[in-house]
């Protein structure tokens, strides 16, 4: 059964196939693609519906990708996934009408406190790129510590090559968090 988690203003919940549009719509932004690794630009319905079979089918041990829902309905995505590492990385983006209004911060604390609550996860790790601060900002507020700088080419920048920052942050980080707030 998939996992839905609620936090006061929002539902994070499995992706459906009614989702394609405003998944299209949301996605196919540039201000939101350019920082984001995977993702192209520009991202066409066939984008689209292969990543709602791809996280409709793909087993949770894997990847758990949830439908971020606001006030205003379809609002982005986050995700939990582990890659061939096996290490759990956590990923995101939002609709950019809906920046700067707390949403993903609100989105990645429930994801974070799944991870390690639900799944007992030891650590969960990230990266974002130096340019994008408002990333940075939910990452620095969820206690996520920088372990590394590197650089990255997203998707939709073939061809860029720009400086990244590596997170990581335990469980045992996390509980201390709880404590300290």
């Amino acid at each position: 059964m998939f996992p839905e988690l609620k936090t006061d203003r929002l539902t994070l919940r499995q992706f459906k196939h009614t989702d394609l549009e405003p998944l299209c719509t949301h996605i196919n932004n540039f201000a939101v693609v350019k920082t984001l690794s995977e993702v192209p630009y520009p991202y066409s319905k066939e984008d689209g519906e292969w990543w709602i079979n791809f996280c409709r089918t793909t087993p949770f041990s894997e990847k758990i990708a949830w439908v971020v829902e606001g006030p205003a309905g379809f609002s982005g995505a986050i995700t939990l996934m582990k890659l061939q590492s096996g290490k759990p990385i956590l990923g995101y983006w939002l609709a950019e009408h809906l920046w700067g209004k707390g949403y993903m911060s609100e989105a990645a604390e429930a994801v974070t406190a799944y991870g390690f609550e639900t799944l007992k996860l030891p650590t969960i790790y990230t990266s974002a790129l130096e340019e994008n601060p408002a990333s940075l900002r939910v990452l620095q507020k969820l206690g996520f510590r920088e372990v590394g700088r590197g650089f990255s080419t997203p998707r939709s920048r073939q061809g860029e090559t720009l400086p990244s920052v590596s997170f990581s942050l335990t469980k045992d980080q996390w509980a201390e968090r709880l404590t300290i707030a």
